[in-house]
């Protein structure tokens, strides 16, 4: 029977250090700590020991930033106030485009050597017509719209127009070849210095004729003017 060796001699002598395996392991852990010590040394502040801040903007910049860029505020000089109209009272129907005077005295002529203009506050809307006396003439002072409709048979012509003025008359006068052939007119007395509305009517007398408005003012004080505003000349039957 075989003697056994000593356990001390048979068994292989144990290896002292590390495996390949863990000395790779161990290589890639030291390089990692080195790493990241060079990273917290190039991101402190040398001065404070702290952790270097970003360029952040905080929001109190941000609001400096929007104050220092915003367009500077501009001042306005105050609006002018535009004088004070009445409103333009419609008048549907009506045949005279320019009976409001609003754009010009186009179509209106004088009458009795009156001279006509277009003056601020009128009746409705800014506009209106004056007529002043020619005081070398002496007669009323007055406006005419000519050719202002073609008369049909059988048809009332009604005249609506707002005066300013002590006292005159309106009239619508019938034309044909140039002749009167009917009018209608009215005499007028009305407190001064206030807007009347009046009104005259007239029934055709020659269909295809030409139909007149007139208007005149008396008894004008020195200076004084007839004022004429908003003339609305309607047919009263269909």
């Amino acid at each position: 029977m075989a003697e056994r060796a000593p356990r001390h001699l048979a068994e292989p002598a144990k290896r002292f250090g590390l495996s390949p395996l863990q000395q790779l392991f161990l290589v890639a852990m030291l390089s990692l700590a080195a790493l990241t010590a060079v990273i917290g040394v190039l991101t402190r502040d040398p001065g404070s020991g702290r952790r270097a801040a970003g360029p952040a903007t905080t929001q109190a910049q941000a609001a400096a930033t929007t104050a220092t860029t915003a367009p500077a505020a501009t001042s306005t000089a105050p609006a002018t106030t535009a004088p004070a109209t009445r409103p333009i009272r419609p008048t549907p129907g009506n045949l005279l485009a320019d009976g409001d005077f609003e754009r010009d005295l186009a179509g209106w002529a004088p009458l009795g050597g009156a001279r006509l203009q277009r003056v601020d506050g009128g009746a409705s809307g800014r506009w209106a017509v004056a007529a002043t006396p020619d005081p070398d003439r002496g007669r009323p002072a007055g406006l005419v719209r000519r050719g202002a409709a073609t008369t049909r048979a059988d048809t009332t012509y009604e005249a609506a127009l707002w005066v300013r003025a002590p006292a005159g008359g309106q009239a619508l006068r019938e034309l044909a070849g140039g002749r009167e052939v009917s009018a209608d007119q009215a005499g007028y007395t009305l407190p001064a210095g206030r807007w009347r509305q009046l009104a005259v009517e007239h029934r055709t007398a020659s269909p295809g004729s030409s139909l007149s408005v007139e208007v005149v003012g008396q008894d004008l004080p020195g200076g004084g003017r007839l004022l004429v505003d908003s003339v609305d000349l309607q047919t009263e039957d269909e």
